[in-house]
């Protein structure tokens, strides 16, 4: 009777996807989940096992990273670059308005042809001198643009700093006019 019934149901697409959304309900979880959990002890005298978790997310490379920032400036999507940069900078912007409105821009007779990382290092702890703060696990990276003005290329090396948040990195990239007369980043 039961097998009868669920033939004629198959046989509807709308009923199939409805009944599959709804097993999908009561089946077990994937053998991974439960690794998470802390097994009962099995027999006398024996601890429980650890719960297993599962690995870290790899974050982003830090020069993968920053290689996108500077896309994302190339092709004047500055919303998109507002949320890539750390949280102290953003206050220093004064908002996500300020920011877009302000971020120093490419002319048009201005081409970004390259960008390459020279060198990357994590430090354990790195101290922003301009603006007075002390961070963990910092990305520092030295970078060479290669840029190209109307009719003239040269190249800029320049030192940047990420810091790890939520999901990844943040740039610590700070409006050129501060209060106290720093650079940007």
């Amino acid at each position: 009777m039961v097998n009868t019934l669920m033939r004629r149901f198959r046989r509807w697409p709308a009923l199939k996807a409805f009944r599959t959304r709804l097993m999908g309900q009561f089946t077990a979880w994937p053998e991974d989940d439960f690794n998470r959990f802390v097994r009962a002890p099995v027999g006398r005298g024996m601890a429980a096992a650890e719960p297993v978790l599962p690995p870290a997310p790899e974050l982003i490379a830090p020069a993968t990273f920053e290689m996108r920032f500077m896309q994302l400036h190339a092709e004047g999507r500055f919303d998109e670059m507002w949320e890539m940069i750390a949280e102290d900078a953003q206050l220093a912007w004064g908002g996500r308005e300020m920011f877009i409105r302000e971020i120093p821009r490419l002319g048009d007779d201005t081409e970004l042809l390259d960008v390459q990382v020279l060198n990357v290092k994590v430090l354990e702890s790195w101290t922003d001198i301009r603006h007075e703060r002390t961070y963990s696990n910092v990305a520092q990276m030295v970078l060479r643009y290669r840029v190209r003005e109307q009719w003239k290329d040269w190249t800029l090396d320049r030192q940047v700093h990420l810091i790890p948040a939520a999901g990844g990195w943040r740039t610590l990239y700070y409006p050129a006019k501060m209060k106290s007369g720093a650079g940007n980043r």
